[in-house]
């Protein structure tokens, strides 16, 4: 009978891409490459018998380190929520088990956090773009935010403060010569930042009296 074929082994490890990647050689002749932490964290040594089960602990380890390197590039272009890095490691191609481990490594180094995430879109939005209480709790909630957490970082947002501030500054752009122009303009704009109907025209006619008043407060009009 044939001797059943033996296990090969790890007979050479060496660093290859700049010390980022090894490359792994088998007595059988076969050679693979993994990332530089795929084999720490499989522990792979010289003279280690290159079983399939060895193999595959690579493989799922070169997944994690692909998921983290990943996730890393989505986080240096802003903050993330957790369902958001979860749907784009999983668009990536990146295999459930691989993204699962790496949704924790980044909650626990403090780089995944969706109040500190929450918190961080209403400053956000505040200062480049505001918008109503209604639209920023929809977006967050789209973005897979826990109720409480979007009820916790939105409950301070004075809807008639922050609309009267926009209508003041969009007033600037928009015609005066009569109120429904005026309201168009300005309202509608109101309106597409998420503010409902009462606040709107609360913002809108404080503004319209404003500018209606400028010319007769304006010493040089005199």
């Amino acid at each position: 009978m044939d001797e059943p074929p033996s296990t090969p082994t790890i007979v050479e490890i060496r660093s290859v891409a700049r010390g980022r990647q090894r490359l792994v050689v088998l007595t059988d002749g076969r050679e693979f490459i993994f990332s530089d932490e795929a084999c720490e964290r499989a522990c792979v040594a010289v003279g280690d018998a290159a079983t399939a089960a060895l193999l595959e602990t690579l493989d799922s380890a070169e997944h994690r380190v692909n998921a983290h390197e990943a996730a890393l590039r989505l986080l240096s272009h802003r903050a993330r929520s957790e369902t958001e890095m979860r749907t784009r490691l999983a668009m990536r191609g990146i295999e459930p088990g691989a993204v699962e481990d790496e949704i924790g490594r980044l909650q626990r180094a403090g780089l995944l956090d969706d109040e500190k995430f929450a918190r961080a879109w209403v400053e956000e939005r505040r200062r480049l773009a505001p918008r109503g209480r209604r639209m920023l709790r929809y977006e967050l909630l789209g973005r897979g935010i826990e109720i409480s957490s979007v009820e916790s970082v939105t409950q301070d947002i004075d809807d008639r403060e922050v609309a009267v501030q926009l209508a003041h500054e969009r007033a600037r752009r928009a015609s005066t010569s009569n109120y429904d122009s005026f309201a168009a303009k300005v309202g509608g704009f109101l309106r597409r930042r998420g503010f409902d109907y009462d606040v709107t025209a609360y913002a809108t006619r404080l503004a319209w009296e404003a500018t209606q008043a400028e010319p007769a407060n304006d010493p040089g009009s005199r």
